[in-house]
């Protein structure tokens, strides 16, 4: 495969792959939003932890819940770049030896003849 066809290929997948996040995050945020409309409730605690920053949400309805993870989700899929990165095998510089002169010059020789009988007395 040529590396023209796998970068294409490549970024197929690529965008493919965020596409589908983000139909998956509004479905998500779609499904809350049903949630909310219809009024469940539900009484539970939802904590996280990343990089010393802790959030709680508690007592809060399903649908919220819901529709904070369709934003991240559809967030990661806008946000988040992947890079593609096609290497191609070094290729042999070709030896070519040239010669000195050109075939289309004509022998030393020659030159000095018609040099002579060019010369005016």
């Amino acid at each position: 495969m040529t590396k023209e066809i796998v970068f294409l290929f490549s970024m197929g997948l690529i965008i493919m792959m965020k596409i589908i996040v983000f139909i998956l995050g509004y479905l998500t945020v779609r499904l809350g939003y049903d949630l909310i409309k219809s009024g469940v409730k539900g009484e539970f605690k939802f904590s996280a932890k990343l990089g010393g920053v802790k959030t709680d949400l508690a007592s809060v309805s399903p649908g919220l819940l819901f529709v904070v993870l369709g934003i991240f989700l559809i967030g990661y899929a806008i946000y988040v770049e992947k890079t593609v990165e096609v290497s191609t095998p070094p290729q042999a510089k070709p030896n070519i030896v040239l010669p000195n002169s050109s075939p289309f010059e004509k022998a030393p020789q020659e030159k000095e003849k018609k040099e002579s009988s060019n010369a005016k007395f």
